[in-house]
């Protein structure tokens, strides 16, 4: 009776199917499966066929075939509802798929509610391998544990493309090993033994959105001896707001404790360094809130520098995504950018007297702005719009200046006194 109990536990706990890989194999999981195919110009039905290179990491028989048309959604997709109920805990929140493709482009796997489909988890990957070779992708859905889904999608070429693309997929596994770890704002370090090395950072807005990747330290000397760092590269063909996201770090709310986040940056261009706290509402998935400071960087000669982002007007609002855009810019080159170090209540180092020295009104404004300035000291202007583009820059400002050739729309003003600097919001009517 026990042993009947235990293997009844066993089933239940990994799917409603009776293994824990879906193989497209005859006698196995998904080749008799019924495939949707959505969003895809003509929507051609999902294939099933003979395994187009046995040899290497995958030796199976079969695979399927997904054909993205050059017509078709960049999220053209493939779902299932044979898959049943999918409930994720430690022991299956790791899914791993194989994949066959010829371009470097994001693969995403979501599960969701078949009955209420804004109730869902996506995680996105990109592959590096293009030769023909296959290759195994791991998405990690610890976030998503406790919740229970009913229906599986794929979309195998998460790109807006010219032509059309064929994409095998293959083994879609289920596993222990995702990222479960208690995290309460420690120091996100990269390291091994410590945070966001192993979580899931999804890129948007980058182009084809090459993966983040943890690499070794280029320069373990100075302010920053740690061993491995985060490494982000801004495509030339990416958005100026080109950045990745995370939602390991959990529900937080600030307050005095942490509210100036610090990072470790190495660049080697001068351009503004984004920190974005959004908050998304489990039931709808959508952001309902969020705030976003943007830093320059000031040096660019391979030494690393600590920027400082100070949200103490947000104190009080809960969290649960941390957004970094690395090089908030127009580009017409690839940048590389590395980060590490992101600690929430970061102060040494920062003076945040800044903040109680000046103060800009009115806001909204329309010709003007007026600052209340609590010193004879004259101090530097520079406003960006939500691009990260330079559009006025004014030095040796007391009292006010002139905006009346500013557009409607949000702007960021940058007010640098000596090496002190703070950032706020302007809403230009």
């Amino acid at each position: 009776m026990k042993i009947n109990i235990l293997l009844l536990f066993v089933i239940t706990s990994l799917h409603s199917f009776s293994q824990n890989t879906i193989d497209f194999e005859v006698g196995g999981a998904g080749a008799s499966w019924s495939w949707i195919v959505d969003d895809n110009g003509s929507n051609p039905p999902l294939e099933f066929v003979s395994n187009p290179n046995i040899n290497g990491l995958n030796a199976t028989s079969s695979a399927a075939k997904f054909t993205a048309e050059s017509n078709g959604q960049p999220w053209a997709l493939t779902y299932t509802d044979d898959i049943g109920s999918v409930t994720f805990t430690q022991e299956n929140s790791l899914v791993k798929i194989m994949v066959l493709k010829t371009v470097a482009t994001t693969v995403a796997i979501k599960f969701e509610d078949s009955s209420n489909p804004s109730f869902y988890k996506q995680i996105e990957v990109a592959n590096a391998v293009t030769n023909g070779d296959w290759e195994e992708l791991s998405f990690d859905f610890s976030t998503a544990i406790g919740n229970t889904y009913d229906r599986m999608v794929i979309i195998p070429d998460f790109y807006e493309r010219s032509q059309t693309n064929t994409i095998y997929f293959d083994e879609i596994s289920f596993n222990s090993g995702g990222a479960v770890a208690d995290y309460n704002l420690e120091d996100i370090d990269f390291e091994t033994s410590g945070f966001g090395s192993d979580w899931v950072w999804t890129v948007h807005n980058n182009d084809t959105n090459p993966a983040v990747e943890i690499v070794a330290n280029p320069n373990p000397t100075g302010i920053n001896t740690t061993s491995t760092v985060a490494k982000f590269t801004s495509k030339a063909n990416g958005a100026p707001w080109a950045l990745t996201f995370t939602d390991n770090v959990g529900d937080f709310t600030l307050n005095s404790n942490n509210k100036i986040i610090s990072v470790k940056v190495l660049k080697t261009v001068f351009t503004n360094f984004g920190v974005k706290l959004e908050y998304l509402d489990p039931a709808s998935n959508q952001v309902t809130n969020y705030s976003e400071i943007l830093s320059p960087t000031s040096i660019v000669d391979g030494e690393w520098e600590e920027l400082f982002f100070d949200f103490t007007s947000n104190m009080g609002t809960t969290y649960n995504r941390l957004v970094i855009i690395p090089d908030f810019a127009e580009r017409s080159q690839d940048n590389i950018s590395y980060f590490d170090q992101i600690s929430f209540g970061g102060t040494a180092g920062f003076n945040d007297n800044l903040y109680n020295t000046i103060t800009m009104f009115p806001n909204p404004a329309r010709d003007m702005i007026q600052f209340s300035v609590n010193s004879n000291e004259t101090f530097d202007i520079e406003i960006f719009d939500i691009l990260g583009k330079s559009v006025l820059r004014v030095n040796d400002v007391q009292h006010g200046i002139n905006i009346s050739d500013l557009n409607t729309g949000l702007y960021l003003v940058q007010m640098t006194l000596g090496s002190q600097q703070a950032t706020e919001k302007l809403v230009v009517k």
